[in-house]
């Protein structure tokens, strides 16, 4: 029996689409509560370390970072997002490292305070753009011909 979840997320946030992702690709129950960044709840500022989103209240536990949160979930499910192979698992969780880095650059990039930064931006993006895109030239996925094992 799975624990009683509750995803506390904020309806733009990159990190939280990436655990609602996992939830809903692994088909998990779940409730779902939204706060407004600009106007943080207090109770909510009291169990964040961070005081970001997301966040998973698993049976009123909480966890914190997306990374973790969507390994956790996949791990209290049965067939896992990772292949099986721990260097081929271990592949994967770079790039889903390399992910997070992108989401944080273009963060940057929408964040540019004048021209030359955002163009310095824009060409670190697409560098790092390029280098995920070459990843992919001999295989539509990450784990080969398939989007998850």
């Amino acid at each position: 029996m799975l624990p009683k979840l509750k995803l506390i997320s904020h309806t733009l946030c990159p990190y939280v689409q990436r655990s609602l992702i996992t939830v809903l690709e692994k088909q998990i129950p779940y409730d779902r509560e939204y706060i407004d960044l600009a106007n943080k709840p207090d109770w909510f500022l009291k169990i964040s370390p961070l005081g970001r989103v997301p966040l998973l209240l698993v049976d009123g536990e909480v966890l914190f970072e997306s990374a973790v949160i969507c390994e956790y979930l996949d791990e209290i499910t049965p067939d896992s997002l990772h292949p099986p192979d721990a260097l081929t698992k271990a592949k994967h969780r770079s790039w889903i490292e390399f992910g997070s880095n992108l989401l944080t650059k273009i963060a940057g990039f929408y964040a540019a305070k004048d021209q030359e930064t955002f163009e310095a931006k824009r060409l670190d993006l697409i560098a790092n753009l390029e280098l995920l895109e070459a990843q992919l030239d001999a295989v539509p996925f990450f784990a080969g011909e398939k989007l998850i094992d």
